[in-house]
């Protein structure tokens, strides 16, 4: 199996939309750390503390849009 690309992670994170600000986090430059390395993938989504807990369905978004790539394990 191919490994996953940063460009293709990138652009399933693109699918992510912060529901306050009416655009992809990616797009934001919320998405940070991007690391790919066998197959497994690690960033961080950058958010104001006070709006974390909030967001929690999007930081699960994002996990599943990733997790869904063929090669990520």
């Amino acid at each position: 199996m191919a490994e996953v690309t940063q460009q293709q992670i990138m652009g399933a994170l693109k699918g992510v939309l912060d529901p306050d600000r009416k655009a992809d986090i990616v797009s934001l430059g919320m998405v940070s750390g991007l690391a790919v390395k066998d197959g497994h993938v690690a960033f961080a989504i950058e958010v104001d503390p006070e709006r974390g807990p909030r967001l929690e369905p999007l930081r699960k978004a994002a996990e599943l849009a990733v997790s869904g790539l063929p090669g990520v394990r």
